[in-house]
């Protein structure tokens, strides 16, 4: 080896050493250059890039500048349902609610789920799809853990309508349990509340019309004032009157008003309890058919809008309007229903409503605020409904 090319060894070694060393220099400048003065939501400033960075680094999943960029570990309930009841849970962002017709106590059961996270527990007690038994008596609180330890709650609970109100439930209507296809006009609407409380319409012309899909996934049926839609029990109902209290609860979407009486429901015939429409200012009444209605809220109800609307009425004391699980008003009421006829009847629509109506639940009793606000979170949950 030449004395020329061992001088110019060091030289070399200097050289491929301090080229990448300036080129990391030269570029770290440039990347945080100006970092005070960068605009933070401008994804090309180093300021955006750094957050970013910082936030995956942190697990911080949440929003940067409105957007989210960086997506969170799944940790979601996917799936949930109780097979000894054979009813699967109705899932609403964190909300899942179990339903049953049959039911008149609620136990301990073992629930079956799909989760996408690690693990799941109630209180601190991990839960095994299954094989985990657990109290529905109360909500429960489930935390469902992701990979890196965030985690995520649900609240489940169970809501058994024949369970609220002391076992007072005595007609309950779902437009979910016919079994008919798009258009058909419904002959039969069976009351599933165990009383046999069915309602029926032998007139053709006036049935109302069953439609699919209608409020997230689920049916309706269609009550027309043009077809003086109407579905009668003309005798022989049972357990519609015990005291002048009584809770009456509608999902369902107003189309219009018209002139004439415009009748939700009716019990007992002239006389009795009727739930009523206003016109041409859609208002809820609450009347003694015959008599005279009152004005609860005042508010004119929505239309063309599915909503979960209902009233509570105590004695002869008070009654209470309630819009998707929130009260809108309460004023005294002086109704006695015990004078009417014929007995043992009910109606639902009068000839002159114009609804689209996909439940309805009537129990001869006050409900307490506790099983309205049940209530309430399985009809919201059910048909995707927010508080108003």
């Amino acid at each position: 080896m030449s004395f020329e090319l061992m001088k110019l060894r060091p030289t070399v070694h200097l050289f491929r050493f301090t080229l990448p060393f300036c080129f990391c220099v030269i570029f770290f400048f440039i990347s945080c250059k100006n970092t005070i003065t960068d605009n933070p939501c401008d994804p090309n400033q180093a300021t955006f890039r750094n957050n970013l960075l910082l936030k995956w680094a942190t697990s911080d999943y949440s929003q940067t500048c409105g957007k989210t960029y960086l997506p969170s570990l799944p940790k979601e309930i996917l799936e949930y349902s109780i097979p000894s009841l054979g009813t699967k849970g109705l899932i609403r962002d964190n909300q899942i609610v179990i339903t049953s017709e049959t039911i008149t106590s609620i136990a301990s059961y073992v629930a079956q789920f799909k989760t996408n996270g690690v693990s799941v527990t109630v209180n601190g007690v991990e839960q095994i799809s299954g094989v985990t038994s657990n109290s529905y008596a109360i909500p429960l609180r489930y935390t469902v853990k992701a990979v890196d330890g965030s985690t995520n709650e649900y609240t489940v609970q169970m809501v058994a309508p024949r369970v609220l109100g002391g076992g007072s439930l005595r007609l309950w209507f779902k437009a979910d349990q016919l079994t008919l296809n798009d258009g058909d006009g419904i002959a039969t609407w069976t009351d599933v509340s165990g009383y046999g409380n069915h309602i029926v319409q032998a007139n053709t012309i006036q049935r109302p019309v069953f439609r699919m899909n209608q409020v997230k996934g689920y049916p309706v049926a269609e009550f027309r004032s043009s077809n003086t839609s109407r579905m009668d029990l003309s005798s022989g109902a049972v357990g519609l009157y015990v005291t002048n209290s009584g809770s009456v609860f509608f999902v369902m979407r107003l189309v219009n008003t018209v002139t004439g009486g415009i009748t939700l429901l009716n019990l007992h015939g002239g006389q009795g309890r009727e739930i009523s429409i206003e016109h041409p200012n859609p208002e809820y009444l609450v009347c003694r058919n015959g008599y005279s209605c009152i004005t609860v809220s005042a508010l004119p109800i929505l239309k063309s809008h599915f909503l979960a609307i209902g009233s509570v009425q105590v004695l002869s004391s008070t009654v209470s309007e309630y819009w998707n699980g929130i009260v809108k008003g309460q004023v005294p009421v002086v109704h006695d229903y015990s004078g009417g006829s014929p007995a043992n009847t009910l109606y639902l629509g009068n000839g002159n409503l114009d609804a689209d109506i996909a439940e309805v639940l009537f129990f001869n009793t006050d409900l307490t605020e506790t099983d309205v606000q049940k209530l309430f979170f399985y009809l919201n949950t059910k048909y995707g409904l927010s508080p108003l």
